[in-house]
């Protein structure tokens, strides 16, 4: 019997005996309790199966393209939502992850691959649209606003610059608001919490990738940049999620 079917069973067996009287209650509970010591099971270990059935880890990816900035956007949220992200190039007419194609054919695409707790995932999947949005939103900002400073179109360099600085200036922003909860968590049990499910997540991406590369690019962040991403504001879009679904500005 595998362990998972004999977690399983043992809570059925604890379920029956908080939910019935007399002889049936006792005998399930005695059952119970001879499980657990037959195979060394643990109650810390049934809440943690019953975790993983409720909220399974997964694995899924957002295509990011070649830009320093996005890819550190993923890396970013994923540290924000407990995910363990990595860097993946695939030739492929797809998301080999999502299976969703775009119609644009074979060709080097890169993903922000991300290993978690599926709702973590989904989280972070949703943030990640939300703040792309802004970063777009205050770079076509940034563009305007030069033009009409300088009277001619900012460089690319300049406008990518603009949203590296302005990743790093949300990426300090969220440190902080983690900081903050952690010194408002007096108790610590919600920092002990988030630490497993980072640490669970780090541990099943290093499972199915015990070789890691390094990354480096980009071409630097912009204070003004910097400036602009520290007035992202992800509060809406978490509230947005869990209420209706919609995006910042969305109707």
């Amino acid at each position: 019997m595998t362990t998972e079917r004999i977690t399983g069973k043992i809570r059925k067996l604890l379920a029956l005996a908080e939910g019935s009287e007399g002889s049936e209650a006792e005998a399930a509970a005695k059952m119970a309790d001879k499980l657990m010591r037959e195979h060394a099971v643990s109650l810390h270990n049934l809440r943690e199966d019953q975790l993983l059935h409720e909220d399974p880890m997964e694995v899924t990816a957002i295509e990011v393209g070649k830009s320093t900035w996005a890819v550190t956007l993923a890396w970013s949220l994923g540290t924000h939502c407990n995910v363990s992200v990595l860097r993946a190039s695939r030739y492929t007419d797809r998301n080999p992850w999502t299976k969703e194609e775009d119609n644009k054919g074979y060709k080097r695409r890169t993903f922000a691959l991300a290993y978690g707790h599926k709702s973590d995932l989904e989280v972070w999947q949703y943030l990640y649209s939300v703040a792309k949005r802004e970063i777009q939103r205050l770079a076509k900002e940034f563009r305007d606003e030069y033009r009409n400073e300088y009277w001619e179109t900012p460089s690319r360099t300049n406008v990518t610059r603009f949203r590296e600085g302005a990743v790093q200036g949300l990426d300090s922003r969220l440190r902080e608001q983690r900081q903050t909860a952690k010194q408002q968590d007096t108790s610590n049990c919600t920092a002990i919490a988030l630490q497993t499910r980072k640490s669970r997540a780090k541990d099943f991406m290093r499972k199915h990738n015990p070789s890691l590369g390094r990354y480096a690019g980009g071409v630097g962040g912009s204070s003004q940049g910097r400036a602009a991403g520290r007035t992202i504001s992800l509060n809406r879009g978490v509230n947005a999620h869990r209420n209706s679904g919609k995006m910042i500005g969305g109707k």
